[in-house]
């Protein structure tokens, strides 16, 4: 039987992370090459060692951390020694700060803006042209239910995203003549690194009462996102473009 994502080339930004690993590996079981840009050597080498072996051939990888317009530009030419065309683009770069508002450093605002916002903007850019010269593709961005909603001491955190949102629907609109379908998906809590810090082992409660918040009263795992992201790949989403998929337990309904 054909897998849902048979010959597909697609590029995991921040594909070692929690949510790129998970992605990593769920595109790989569908039949897609998988080529992931991470700055984390050791995270890089934790996910070589989860692939199946009859997956192997199918995987790349590119350690570099992306920070200027000749560093996208550089990892979309090394991706293209590997792939001529890219079909899918997931950009799941992820940096977190809290604090609230009065006391939070303008220097984290500025770190998280570069790493969610310009870097997703840069090589988007670049991939989008490929997509335009092979007649199409799908671009998922990931962003946050905090991107939709405030909650406290995640100023920045809430900022970025909005941003993230924001710029992904302009993707929709201006690419959609080109056959590119550009979408996101806003996770609530999940267990990644952000909810295995200090921050939560210091305050317990903080995690209870997000939890008692969602109507589905736990926090996510990652595979709870994994469905949506192989169907946001797919052929079957072909005419789903600027949508913000809230994957949250029902968060976002309070």
């Amino acid at each position: 039987m054909k897998k849902r994502l048979s010959n597909k080339n697609a590029v995991i930004f921040g594909g070692a992370g929690r949510i790129g690993k998970m992605t990593t590996l769920a595109y790989l079981e569908n039949g897609a090459n998988v080529f992931i840009i991470d700055n984390n050597e050791k995270r890089i080498e934790e996910l070589i060692d989860e692939i199946p072996s009859e997956y192997r051939n199918n995987f790349f990888y590119y350690c570099k951390s992306v920070n200027f317009i000749g560093d996208a530009k550089e990892i979309t030419e090394t991706v293209l020694k590997s792939f001529k065309k890219i079909d899918i683009l997931v950009n799941c770069p992820a940096y977190i700060y809290r604090k609230e508002f009065i006391n939070h450093p303008v220097v984290e605002l500025d770190d998280s803006w570069n790493i969610n916002v310009r870097i997703v903007f840069l090589v988007s850019q670049f991939v989008a042209k490929n997509m335009i010269a092979n007649n199409g593709g799908k671009i998922i961005n990931i962003a946050s239910v905090g991107g939709t909603k405030p909650q406290k001491y995640h100023v920045s955190h809430c900022a970025v995203k909005a941003a993230v949102i924001a710029m992904s629907r302009v993707m929709a609109l201006e690419l959609a003549e080109n056959n590119i379908q550009v979408n996101v998906v806003a996770p609530g809590p999940t267990e990644t690194i952000p909810f295995s810090s200090d921050y939560y082992e210091k305050n317990p409660q903080a995690l209870k009462e997000i939890e008692n918040k969602t109507p589905m009263s736990r926090i996510g795992n990652v595979n709870d996102h994994k469905g949506l992201m192989v169907f946001l790949a797919s052929d079957e989403s072909n005419w789903i473009t600027g949508q913000v998929i809230l994957s949250d337990g029902g968060l976002g309904l309070n």
